[in-house]
């Protein structure tokens, strides 16, 4: 089973639905659209903890944080860091949108730090230990060797709730593209 999902994910015929459809996420997370994001403080790779409530306008990018593959193997470690800097090196554009990025996964703080510092990047990331947002919001996650990690996705929040969800991310480094456009297509300025 990969990325909560009941039968595993055919990412090319999920992709071209999308296309066909005019949509930019799966019927999965299309409820989330208007939805606050929790009541939640998580730890961040700054030290500090972000309270969800008081977010205005940001991109939360999901990613496993695992030195697992599921099966198919797309999610690993190296496109997980492959998004992080994707994610840095679009700072200035999600700037010029007033936006912060936020990286989210169930790997532990200071695990994510160490990677933070090698890689670099700007953006907090948040250590949702406990998958708070996987239940609050019912998004999808994988299990691995008796452990829980989230599927890539990406949210984009304004003024405290979700926007537009992107799922199933099928680029890690064309995401936060995606992201940043749909969001000048909405003339968030």
């Amino acid at each position: 089973m990969a990325c909560g999902l009941a039968e595993p994910v055919d990412m090319q015929v999920a992709q071209d639905e999308l296309e066909v459809s005019g949509r930019s996420h799966s019927p999965l997370l299309a409820g989330l659209t208007g939805r606050p994001l929790p009541s939640v403080s998580l730890p961040s790779t700054t030290g500090q903890y972000v309270d969800l409530t008081e977010i205005h306008r940001a991109i939360l990018y999901f990613y496993p944080g695992a030195m697992w593959e599921p099966e198919g193997g797309y999610d690993n470690r190296v496109l997980d860091e492959a998004q992080h800097s994707a994610f840095a090196d679009h700072w200035h554009d999600l700037l010029a949108l007033n936006c912060l990025a936020f990286g989210v996964s169930g790997q532990a703080a200071n695990q994510q730090s160490v990677i933070a510092a090698a890689l670099g990047i700007g953006q907090p990331l948040l250590c949702d230990s406990d998958r708070h947002l996987a239940r609050e919001l019912g998004l999808p996650t994988f299990g691995m060797e008796g452990a829980s990690w989230y599927c890539r996705l990406t949210l984009v929040v304004n003024n405290g709730a979700i926007s537009q969800a992107f799922y199933p991310v099928m680029s890690v480094t064309r995401s936060p593209a995606q992201a940043v456009e749909w969001m000048r297509r909405q003339r968030w300025v």
